[in-house]
């Protein structure tokens, strides 16, 4: 019922403001394909853990101690006004129909950079960041199931959206200091079934990379259940 009647009043919304592009204010786009094309990659992969470039944005092996995560790769970063903007339009106002040229962004990326080949040959498998089911059943969607969605479409990659759950609700991770955040997110996920994940590879997707402490929660937890190799893949980086 809640969901019907947020349908209801997006139509209504959306009759009486025209969907215009957030960042020039084009008509019939939430994010024109001019604008997207303005939005500048990152120029080099760094390490998660210390910043210093790295291949591919592997985690250098001294930094592994603090970290779970074997790499991590995003597409641009979060500072850039029309991608913030987009973000937070996509994720605490419920525009879902801006997944997909955030998505389109992250592709581009993939293929420019030569991370296509990379995740082709380590047979990685796709899992999104899961949200605890209130929060999601209140948004409509998990923002970063739509990404990785696409994604997996596009590049004919396998996806597992059931492995991983949220077991509890946590603050958001804005609200947080960095300290704060790890404990926030502290046994805040499990694995469903672990069948199967024995010397597997996972990229974990979400949509922005602060301090690492969601990712990294989520990547120990998969590596206890015999995951091999976890890296992050996010559309931003803070």
């Amino acid at each position: 019922m809640f969901n019907k009647i947020k349908k209801i009043k997006n139509l209504f919304l959306d009759l009486l403001f025209p969907i215009e592009c957030l960042s020039c204010g084009k008509e019939g786009y939430f994010l024109c394909p001019d604008c997207l094309e303005k939005i500048p990659f990152v120029d080099k992969f760094t390490c998660p853990v210390c910043g210093k470039p790295s291949l591919y944005g592997q985690t250098h092996q001294i930094c592994r101690r603090k970290t779970s995560l074997d790499g991590l790769v995003y597409a641009t970063s979060y500072k850039n006004e029309t991608i913030n903007k987009a973000i937070k339009q996509f994720k605490y106002n419920s525009i879902k129909n801006l997944g997909k040229p955030l998505a389109r962004l992250m592709i581009k990326f993939i293929e420019n950079s030569g991370l296509k080949n990379f995740f082709a040959k380590n047979n990685f498998i796709l899992i999104p960041i899961p949200l605890f089911f209130l929060k999601q059943k209140n948004r409509g969607f998990n923002q970063s199931e739509v990404l990785a969605d696409e994604i997996a479409n596009y590049f004919n990659w396998p996806i597992e959206k059931d492995l991983l759950k949220r077991t509890k609700p946590t603050r958001s991770q804005t609200e947080l200091t960095k300290g704060q955040r790890s404990k926030n997110v502290l046994n805040a996920f499990k694995v469903k079934n672990k069948i199967g994940l024995l010397n597997k590879n996972i990229i974990l997707v979400d949509d922005v990379f602060t301090t690492g402490a969601t990712l990294n929660e989520a990547a120990k937890v998969l590596k206890e259940s015999g995951v091999n190799k976890v890296w992050g893949l996010t559309l931003a980086k803070d």
